[in-house]
């Protein structure tokens, strides 16, 4: 009896998050559009006064002579790691970049800050229109951030185009078709993915040293080289509808819809248990340590609820500012690229140490992740309960044959 009014709590406050979810979603979409004018004297410093062009361009005059047009401040967008960035580019007459303002980032904000103190901006000043803006060729970017920095040179890119072609009249280059980035964090990913299906099967023998083996490669692999666990920033990015083009994000596109697909045929979660970064760094302190799994005596329920409290309130704060990584609490990049605040690196010296005699800590008491797989358990249980039941009736409903 106490486990089925547990199993309609659970339902009902499922409902609720769902519903106060979409709440936030709508209230989120009627905000309006992040304002230019306050960013163009920062991406035209030179210019004194600013006439609208368009919604997106503006006119930048000179203020030692009334009148002289010195340029023209465009607006440039690209998907970022959290989702839409816009770039103010100012524009000299020859097509030339005189400076940037970013007008609005989704960015996770110590990622952000780490790009804005970086030189990528710097290298972008003097860039032409007819520039490839390429990472690492004729653009500085920055380690473990490179969805960001990305974002930023293809928005300066696509500003300084915008002003070319349409105030300047100048012919700017053929546009290039995407590259798919596969390489080798996706094919990781897929080997990892089989390794999780063929590991838990019952007929194989090596369960236990495959697992070890997964664990090791994702926090090596997908962790500290290619920084790119998986994030409750990067849900709301899909819950915003701020999808990555399907050939530069390929990765997330496999990650998150292998875990679903798996969800839906197995009702298992290979990620968390077999190659979460995080979830292995913490297992291998464990191993060190001796930890276990351990009672939390008469505060069960209230542990389980808070965790999920936890994410709830956080995937709501993000949809309302839309903004997926304003309220991530996660700590991964503490460890995986040393960036965050300085609260995220005291969390993760807690964490670390609790995992040297508690088994997982962060998994079972604090990561939002968690409570979104025990939801998308509860909701594909119910349908399957449903189904089952439909299913029944419809065949009750057939007359037997005498």
């Amino acid at each position: 009896m106490i486990n089925r009014n547990h199993k309609i709590v659970d339902r009902i406050l499922g409902i609720f998050a769902l519903i106060t979810i979409l709440a936030a979603w709508l209230i989120g979409a009627a905000q309006g559009a992040a304002e230019v004018e306050p960013f163009l004297s920062q991406a035209f410093s030179e210019a004194s006064r600013f006439e609208s062009v368009n919604g997106q361009t503006y006119a930048a005059y000179s203020s030692d002579t009334p009148g002289r047009l010195l340029g023209y401040v465009s607006v440039g967008e690209a998907n970022g790691y959290g989702g839409p960035m816009k770039v103010a580019v100012g524009v000299g007459l020859q097509g030339n970049i005189i400076g940037l303002a970013v007008v609005d980032s989704k960015e996770t904000p110590s990622f952000f800050k780490k790009v804005v103190g970086s030189p990528l901006f710097q290298s972008l000043i003097g860039k032409s229109y007819a520039d490839s803006f390429l990472l690492g060729e004729d653009v500085d970017g920055v380690t473990g951030a490179t969805y960001t920095s990305r974002a930023i040179a293809q928005s300066a890119l696509q500003g300084s185009r915008s002003a070319a072609s349409q105030q300047l009249g100048l012919k700017i280059p053929a546009a290039q078709a995407e590259k798919i980035q596969f390489g080798i964090p996706e094919i990781m990913l897929i080997a990892l993915f089989a390794a999780g299906y063929f590991g838990h099967q019952s007929r194989f023998k090596y369960t236990k040293q495959a697992r070890w083996a997964a664990m090791i490669v994702g926090m090596i692999v997908l962790g500290f080289i290619y920084n790119s666990p998986l994030t409750l920033s990067s849900i709301n990015k899909f819950l915003l509808g701020f999808w990555p083009k399907w050939q530069t994000g390929l990765y997330w596109y496999l990650l998150i819809g292998g875990i679903l697909f798996v969800f839906t045929v197995d009702n298992k979660n290979p990620y968390c248990q077999w190659f979460c970064p995080f979830g292995a760094a913490q297992e291998c302190m464990g191993v060190i340590g001796g930890a276990k799994a351990r009672s939390t005596g008469k505060y069960p329920h209230f542990l389980k609820w808070f965790q999920r409290g936890l994410a709830w309130l956080a995937i709501v704060v993000a949809l309302v500012f839309r903004s997926p990584g304003v309220s991530s609490y996660e700590i991964f990049g503490a460890l995986f690229s040393l960036t965050g605040a300085t609260i995220q690196f005291v969390l993760l010296g807690i964490v670390l140490i609790a995992s040297l005699f508690i088994k997982r800590p962060w998994c079972n008491y604090l990561c939002p992740i968690h409570p979104i797989d025990e939801f998308i358990r509860m909701a594909r249980g119910w349908v399957v309960e449903l189904w089952k039941k439909i299913k029944n009736k419809r065949q009750d409903a057939i007359p037997a044959k005498s």
